[in-house]
């Protein structure tokens, strides 16, 4: 079996999210000795707890619902909460940043816009979090944010002698971006998102890749710079979205020489069973078709592991299949899952 060669893939690390949700007496939990639960997690080959404040629930109403939003923990006990469980919050910050670093992320990206809903808080907490892990890694991070205003903060935040850092993400729906990327430098993930709505065709992503790409050179950012998005959207609301991502992937490298072609590659299986596998081999299909970069979780599906899929095995088959639309809904792969032909 030949094995694909991923040396040159660009990871962006997908973990340091305040959306990242833990279950709640799940395997990462455990139940502290004086009452209250609290986060597990090892550093340095030490076995740690992260306690959860005993308001969490009136912080993030999430946790009334069974869910940890476990980044979200970490950085309110450092910037807000205080106390003797900082030096432990800190810790468990590191620890998530160093797991995705081992495994291979070339950027960490981070993401506060679930931890408050006030615009000069997230901007504060986002330059926290950018000076933090600044301080302690030297790997570029990604700034992502929906606000405008966050990614500028995250930006100036950021290290200059690390690399440069990364913008995510500008489109036509967000050009206001533009001249913040290209004041600090930066890498950027070019969405292919209209000014107003999603685009569902290749025709349509193209199109917006037509108009953003000009605008960012004409602001002096560099193709190389550049990390294109078709957008993935889940293969369980339409089986033709993976294939039309991979489409988009093949026509956008013919026609633009010299940038990346990458984006949220989990995205695609949102919903459906056997993730893990489906977002490998959708990887796969993506390199494949043009794909050097993706916002992926390397601890799970690192490199080496995408490479070295057996491309003739039956579950790759079957993930295949469902990927690229011949099989509609997943229904095949969802029997095979089902009776335990999957693993």
């Amino acid at each position: 079996m030949r094995l694909m060669d991923m040396t040159s893939f660009v990871i962006i690390g997908e973990n340091i999210h305040c959306t990242r949700i833990f279950k709640r007496g799940g395997i990462h939990a455990v139940e502290l000795p004086g009452g209250g639960e609290g986060i597990k997690f090892t550093t340095g080959g030490e076995s740690r707890v992260l306690p959860i404040p005993a308001h969490w629930g009136e912080v993030s109403p999430a946790y009334n619902d069974g869910k940890v939003k476990h980044v979200a923990v970490a950085v309110y006990i450092a910037t807000e909460a205080g106390g003797d469980d900082v030096p432990v919050a800190l810790d468990y910050l590191c620890s998530v940043a160093r797991r995705q670093i081992d495994a291979g992320a070339n950027f960490l990206d981070i993401n506060v816009d679930e931890y408050t809903n006030d615009s000069v808080k997230r901007a504060e907490t986002m330059t926290w979090l950018a000076s933090f892990l600044g301080e302690h890694f030297d790997t570029p991070l990604s700034i992502d944010s929906s606000d405008p205003a966050v990614i500028a903060a995250g930006l100036a935040a950021c290290r200059t002698d690390a690399g440069s850092p990364m913008c995510n993400s500008v489109s036509l729906e967000r050009a206001d971006c533009i001249d913040v990327v290209a004041q600090y430098g930066a890498d950027v993930i070019v969405s292919a998102a209209g000014r107003s709505d999603m685009p569902s065709t290749p025709d349509e992503r193209m199109a917006n890749f037509n108009e953003i790409v000009p605008m960012l050179e004409a602001a002096g950012v560099e193709r190389a710079k550049m990390h294109l998005d078709p957008l993935v959207f889940p293969l369980s609301t339409d089986p033709n979205h993976g294939k039309n991502f991979m489409e988009t992937t093949r026509q956008a490298a013919a026609a633009f020489g010299g940038v990346h072609l990458g984006g949220g590659l989990s995205n695609v299986s949102f919903g459906m069973p056997q993730r893990k596998l489906l977002n490998m081999v959708f990887t796969w299909l993506c390199v494949q078709a043009g794909s050097d970069s993706g916002i992926i979780d390397p601890t799970s599906m690192p490199r080496e592991a995408i490479a070295a899929l057996d491309t003739e095995s039956e579950p790759f088959k079957l993930a295949k299949s469902f990927l690229m639309g011949e099989d509609a809904y997943g229904m095949e792969f969802i029997a095979a899952h089902r009776e335990g032909r999957l693993t």
